[in-house]
């Protein structure tokens, strides 16, 4: 019993110290965010934060893993064959994923974000792409890269523009919609 409560606190205390990160990613670089202030923001021991983290490029490390192990377990429940055929299921659990972690996502994507970290993901889901590309469409190899290049920045687009609207639409509405962009374009 004592160790479940004990797991409660620390995930509790891990999602403040995540939510206080990503309040002071939107303001300033990563590079300018000391434990002090972070551990002052949501209301910690600064021993408290040495417990999970070693600095506060740890912390985002860990997670940034956390988030990429969740994604890519996400996208290998889908088949490459489902593309074709309904694409909107791995669309729904992307546009649900982002949605719950929208606070590190809009983060990432903002001014002081960092790029590297949609790119890990988006690397994720190439490999589903290229097997969808090779194996289903039977289509050159050497002009992957070009149809790849083109979804991703949509892709990210979408994202991007979904967050500056503050997510107004639901997952289920923007997965509909980025499916008949994928299948149709602006045509229908």
């Amino acid at each position: 019993m004592e160790s479940k409560k004990m797991d409660r606190r620390v995930r509790k205390t891990r999602m403040q110290l995540r939510a206080g990160l990503t309040q002071l990613m939107r303001e300033k670089p990563i590079k300018d965010i000391t434990v002090r202030e972070l551990a002052q923001l949501v209301d910690i021991n600064r021993c408290t934060f040495y417990l999970h983290y070693r600095d506060i490029y740890d912390m985002v490390g860990q997670v940034e893993q956390e988030v990429f192990e969740e994604f890519e377990l996400l996208v290998k429940a889908h088949p490459a064959q489902e593309l074709e055929t309904k694409p909107v299921s791995l669309l729904l659990d992307l546009f649900e994923f982002f949605s719950a972690n929208a606070d590190l996502c809009a983060v990432f994507l903002g001014g002081n974000g960092d790029m590297a970290f949609f790119n890990k993901l988006i690397a994720i889901i190439r490999d589903l792409v290229m097997d969808y590309w090779l194996q289903e469409q039977k289509k050159d190899p050497e002009q992957f890269d070009y149809y790849f290049s083109f979804l991703a920045a949509g892709f990210i687009g979408v994202i991007r523009e979904w967050f500056a609207r503050d997510m107004r639409e639901t997952p289920v509405q923007m997965a509909a919609m980025t499916e008949q962009l994928m299948l149709y374009g602006m045509g229908r």
